[in-house]
């Protein structure tokens, strides 16, 4: 048995799912039965199980971006079984492993955008309202996407074993090769965009797909979509602006939400309006007004920070 193969990513989903199931207090005599099947089938079963024990084992000290949820009442068990999966799937000895690495956190709120330099010498720049956790270590350099986007810049590994750049979000891994590429985690899915060079994307379920320049897809846990050409509007955001082009406004207005603190809403009534132009996001308030000087609308404005947008009343 080799300690340092990366353990099969189904195996690893498969041993998160009993933690939880086991820590919820739901095994039957019958489940007993299964989960010493289950961990008879291989060395790898065995190494996965040893693996989300020792994260068990060692709970209490998940840092807070990380957990975020209860093992034995899980507010959503979907969501907290993905979770335990990605923090088991950091290395093959998965959260020992993570221990070890040199951990980072970089979060923006909305309207901010930060740029950083790895120790590496990579750059990243978070768009508004992104969390990143980063866990360097001598086999891999890792970014975690908690939410939000994320735009990358890989310099070249001067450590001896070349690590891979590797950037994890719910639904699987993009492998940068030697690249300068958009990452954004999306409610049910994730975007990859590729500006230069390539990356390889692996989903959950173990689909592959390499990504060229000037070509995006989206992924899920077992889906690739098919590669097309990166929008301008995609990486508008990098320079400062927010482009439309005939998008629907209840699209528009929920993008623009990104970048303003409070809450935005859309009447049903308006949101199949189109809306074209190119906005500044570091002005919220004038792409508003703009949009009601263009479009048949109104803002109802309880506070700069609770805004409803509703068809304007007929003269």
């Amino acid at each position: 048995m080799n300690p340092t193969r990366p353990i099969d990513q189904r195996i690893i989903v498969d041993a998160a799912e009993w933690l939880v199931k086991l820590h919820a207090h739901e095994m039957t005599a019958a489940d007993h039965a299964a989960f010493e099947r289950w961990c008879a089938q291989s060395n790898e079963h065995q190494r996965a199980w040893a693996a989300a024990n020792a994260l068990a084992r060692t709970f209490s000290t998940v840092p807070p971006a990380l957990g975020n949820m209860t093992l034995g009442r899980p507010r959503d068990r979907r969501s907290t079984i993905k979770n335990l999966a990605l923090l088991l799937l950091v290395a093959p000895l998965g959260w020992v492993a993570w221990q070890k690495a040199t951990r980072e956190r970089y979060q923006t709120a909305a309207g901010e955008w930060k740029t950083h330099t790895l120790s590496d010498g990579s750059t990243i720049r978070l768009n508004s309202g992104t969390v990143i956790d980063i866990a360097y270590s001598d086999k891999q350099r890792l970014i975690y996407l908690r939410e939000g986007e994320v735009l990358i810049e890989t310099a070249k590994d001067d450590s001896s074993s070349s690590r891979p750049f590797l950037v994890r979000t719910k639904e699987g891994t993009t492998r940068a090769l030697g690249t300068r590429f958009v990452v954004r985690q999306w409610n049910k899915g994730t975007q990859v965009s590729v500006l230069e060079h390539a990356v390889e994307i692996e989903t959950n379920h173990r689909q592959r797909r390499i990504v060229s320049a000037g070509e995006y897809v989206r992924f899920e846990d077992d889906a690739i979509t098919d590669n097309k050409p990166v929008e301008l509007a995609a990486t508008a955001w990098t320079q400062g602006m927010l482009i439309a082009d005939g998008q629907p406004l209840g699209d528009f207005v929920e993008e623009l939400s990104r970048y303003r603190s409070g809450m935005l809403y859309c009447d049903s009534a308006v949101a199949h309006l189109k809306i074209s132009g190119v906005f500044q996001l570091g002005d919220t308030d004038k792409a508003l007004h703009i949009l009601q000087e263009t479009l048949p609308i109104t803002l109802l404005q309880r506070t700069r920070y609770w805004i409803t947008i509703v068809a304007a009343e007929k003269s």
